[in-house]
């Protein structure tokens, strides 16, 4: 982990600093490690940042690449990461996962969900939602994306996202998903790209439900692998802990 973390250092400093020369005080890579470091602290706001970095100013300075007594001020951080390149910082990002994912053997499984951010909002101030891709090994998100409208957009997303995201990491090969993703448009492009998945059917997609009911009407009752409870109100299929399953909960690509 520790020869890991420093490989995500070295991507920082690789980053392009897109400040003017003169005035700066602070390296660019080292207030981008700061802000990163209080991301997974789930320190949003660059206030209560500097605040926190500054009690642990002699801990975090030197490991961090800082060479001033007191941390940059919240300013400082702001303007700084306004002219961060995103695209930049998401490339290196990828590559530092793919070369610390090492010990990872056979198809990456990925859970794709979309959730509304309780703090990130949008210019005309809505909350912004967004579609997330969870690495269900890794604990980690691989990417996400931005959502307009209700959440009937997230299969467009998904599927306007998939090229970037299988060219990204091309060991992706199984996705989850709830019953939003079960459209024919997306599952025949996860079949193009030879990708597997797992999704949800409920009551409110009758004809699909219908199909696949009568399919497997004559298949044996097995146990899952993975035994899940229904979630409360959410008018599918029961599989409930401990039972076996009479008709599938979910659709599976062959």
């Amino acid at each position: 982990m520790e020869s890991a973390l420093l490989q995500l250092g070295t991507v920082f400093s690789q980053l392009t600093d897109p400040r003017k020369a003169r005035g700066v005080r602070h390296p660019f890579s080292s207030i981008v490690a700061l802000v990163f470091l209080g991301l997974l602290a789930r320190i949003t706001e660059m206030a209560v940042l500097v605040r926190w970095a500054t009690v642990y100013w002699n801990e975090l300075r030197g490991p961090l690449g800082f060479t001033r007594d007191r941390p940059p001020c919240d300013t400082t951080i702001s303007r700084a990461l306004a002219k961060l390149s995103l695209d930049e910082f998401r490339q290196g990002f990828s590559a530092w996962l793919k070369s610390a994912i090492t010990d990872h053997e056979g198809p990456w499984i990925a859970a794709i969900d979309g959730k509304t951010s309780c703090q990130g909002r949008a210019a005309d101030g809505t909350p912004i939602h967004m579609l997330n891709v969870f690495l269900q090994d890794a604990k980690l998100a691989l990417d996400q994306w931005s959502v307009h409208g209700d959440k009937t957009n997230e299969p467009g997303s998904f599927q306007h996202h998939l090229q970037e995201l299988l060219t990204a990491y091309p060991a992706l090969r199984i996705f989850t998903g709830d019953a939003i993703f079960a459209q024919r448009p997306l599952v025949e492009l996860l079949q193009t790209h030879g990708c597997d998945y797992l999704f949800q059917v409920k009551a409110n997609q009758p004809d699909v439900l219908d199909a696949l009911t009568t399919c497997f009407a004559t298949a044996s009752s097995a146990r899952p692998a993975h035994e899940i409870t229904e979630k409360r109100g959410s008018g599918g299929i029961p599989a409930e802990s401990g039972s076996t399953w009479t008709t599938p909960s979910i659709s599976v690509s062959v």
